[in-house]
């Protein structure tokens, strides 16, 4: 009389089981689709225009970086929607919940209208003023085309995201006030530039295999980027190209530390220091990214995910006599903090998500 009673006991236990691993792994697909690991950095650099601007009222600063987060979740859910069909093509992007169908399109635009309307709720309740508004207008104007003509537009898109995340900078900026000081507007041409670079040269290389494979029309394509048999073949035009836009970076970076609220070239022999050797670390480490003979997705993002964390230290330790001691932690803390945890949470470890 016990065994049926045991069987179903043990039956009910097995199955309330899978039902709460399928709702956890419902759950983790959500977060992945949002890229949830990475949504500090549009937040950070909503921070530091704010920063470099003197806000340092905890409360808005924390509306700011929550506003960063629903733009964040607006542009990356938009970008998977419109690539379903291009990323189906690529058995390395196999697994992203949109192309497994683990998640529905129509609960990925319901994402997008919540990211979208999160973020004007926040900028309209505290933020009223017309100049931020509309900046930060721009910056999900620009995101959005990026997202659903960017592979349409050769050589082009990766300009028009470099334009939505300068934007997103000078709208934190501007909720102190504007005009902007000369280092803000500095540190968002800075900013565009260094956002070229990754988009082109960082994440072209990335994906070049099935954006070739697709017909995506992205600017290391047109410079003449391929992968032939597991080769990765990267041409002088594509290394010219992207040591142009480290020149600019490089030199953008001259002009801002002489700016009077710096001026690093003045005694100031320990941050000097800090700022030229990982100057040197970052152009080694982009020669060696250059001399990439085999195509290794993995490895090229444990590159770059490098290269863009040093580049972001070296910029934080560069202004650290305008924001201060305080804001410098929490700029080199929390970007790094929130991607490791959120990396190790959705997929298991801490430096690198599996899509």
């Amino acid at each position: 009389m016990m065994e049926p009673f045991l069987q179903n006991f043990l039956l009910s236990d097995i199955l309330s089981l899978k039902v709460e691993m399928s709702s956890k792994t419902k759950v983790i697909a959500y977060f992945r689709l949002l890229r949830f690991h990475a949504a500090a950095s549009e937040s950070t650099l909503i921070l530091l225009g704010a920063l470099l601007m003197g806000l340092r009222d905890i409360f808005l600063l924390l509306i700011l970086f929550i506003i960063g987060l629903f733009y964040h979740i607006y542009g990356y859910v938009l970008n998977d929607y419109a690539d379903i069909e291009l990323d189906k093509k690529s058995l390395d992007l196999e697994k992203k919940p949109l192309v497994s169908d683990i998640i529905p399109k129509k609960h990925a635009l319901f994402l997008i209208l919540f990211g979208l309307i999160g973020s004007y709720v926040f900028a309209f309740t505290y933020l009223r003023f017309l100049i931020p508004l509309c900046l930060l207008s721009l910056a999900i104007l620009l995101g959005g085309i990026y997202d659903l003509y960017g592979k349409k537009v050769p050589g082009i898109s990766d300009f028009i995201i470099a334009g939505s995340l300068m934007f997103a900078f000078f709208f934190g900026a501007s909720a102190v006030s504007s005009p902007f000081s000369i280092p803000v507007y500095i540190v968002g041409l800075l900013i565009f530039v260094a956002i070229v670079f990754v988009n082109v040269v960082e994440g072209g290389l990335k994906d070049v295999d099935h954006d070739f494979l697709t017909g995506g029309k992205t600017l290391a394509i047109l410079l003449g980027v391929k992968v032939r048999e597991g080769r990765l073949l990267i041409t002088k035009k594509f290394i010219g190209f992207a040591c142009g836009l480290i020149t600019v970076c490089v030199l953008l970076l001259l002009i801002l530390f002489m700016q009077p609220e710096i001026d690093l070239y003045q005694g100031k022999y320990i941050q000097l220091a800090i700022v030229v050797i990982l100057l040197a670390i970052i152009l080694v480490l982009c020669v060696r990214f250059f001399q990439l003979k085999v195509f290794d997705r993995s490895k090229i993002k444990r590159f770059y995910a490098i290269i863009n964390a040093l580049a972001g230290v070296l910029l934080f330790f560069g202004i650290f006599p305008i924001i201060g001691l305080v804001a410098l932690i929490v700029l080199l803390a929390l970007p790094v903090t929130w991607y490791v945890v959120f990396n190790l949470v959705l997929y298991g470890k801490p430096l690198q998500p599996d899509v």
